[in-house]
């Protein structure tokens, strides 16, 4: 059962939301990607994801993934490790990634870089409407977008789409959230993930443990954020749709849908995809 979809705005968007807020719901995000429960988790969010990309992608080491909206670098640096540490074993090369952003933060991404040599950006700030191949010559370009497609209103999202489509070689949408009532029934779970993530990787900071365990702000916040993120993610029909107004030539372009449990039923990475038939 879905409902109409919401263009709400989340507190992390918001002009006014503090950056320490703002920091302990993309810390909390990104924990997530990688939260495994011994006998219960099929796997995490980050492996359920390289599983969708090598399961779409017919060679993934001859392409470039191209995380667009990569904020701090939430997922990527799991997934590029997830990944390519299975192609090593397989005797593969590994696949290159590149992090992007309108507002890049480029002290983060430097220091993701520097660890993970696999893993390049881009210091200039990228809009998603309008950007050029980013691959290097000789390889396909996927463009993934990690649980921020929702953010987008349609018209943002029309354009996204028509670049992915016309210069790139393959997209993927990853959401954790849903417009059903099961998604929305779990959604305040989060409210106590956001006091595990301040009690395990904040603890040093004054301000995050007072607004955690003294006035809990920021576990509401997230909250709130993952509730309004149900109201306005969409559905697969509805992407489909963004993808005929984009107005891209769609020949040779295959699209795909789907979902994996990873701690049912509380977590579900839901997915769309579109590949070039050639790629």
């Amino acid at each position: 059962m879905s409902w109409p979809r919401i263009q709400f705005l989340e507190i992390g968007d918001q002009p006014w939301c503090p950056a320490w807020l703002h920091d302990h719901e993309q810390l909390s995000l990104t924990q997530l990607w990688n939260l495994r429960v011994p006998l219960w988790s099929h796997g995490s969010l980050a492996t359920q994801a390289c599983a969708v990309i090598q399961e779409h992608l017919r060679d993934p080491s001859s392409y470039t993934i191209v995380d667009i909206c990569a904020g701090a670098g939430g997922p990527t640096p799991l997934i590029e490790l997830e990944i390519n540490r299975k192609l090593e074993v397989q005797g593969k090369e590994g696949v290159r990634f590149i992090l992007t952003d309108l507002f890049p933060p480029v002290r983060e991404w430097a220091r993701i870089a520097k660890m993970q040599p696999q893993i390049a950006y881009r210091a200039e700030g990228v809009d998603a409407r309008d950007v050029g191949r980013l691959a290097e010559a000789g390889s396909r370009e996927c463009r993934i977008f990690n649980i921020c497609f929702h953010h987008f209103d349609d018209g943002d999202a029309v354009g996204i789409l028509r670049s992915a489509l016309q210069s790139a070689d393959a997209f993927m949408i990853f959401e954790i959230t849903a417009r059903d009532v099961p998604t929305c029934l779990c959604s305040p779970l989060v409210f106590f993930w956001g006091f595990y993530v301040t009690l395990f990787w904040l603890w040093r900071s004054p301000v995050r443990l007072f607004f955690t365990f003294v006035v809990p702000i920021a576990p509401l916040a997230l909250w709130v954020d993952g509730l309004i993120s149900c109201l306005r993610t969409r559905t697969p029909g509805e992407i489909q749709e963004l993808i005929a107004r984009s107005g891209a030539d769609l020949d040779g372009w295959r699209f795909t849908s789907g979902r994996r449990a990873v701690q049912w039923p509380f977590i579900t990475l839901y997915y769309s995809v579109g590949v070039k038939s050639d790629s």
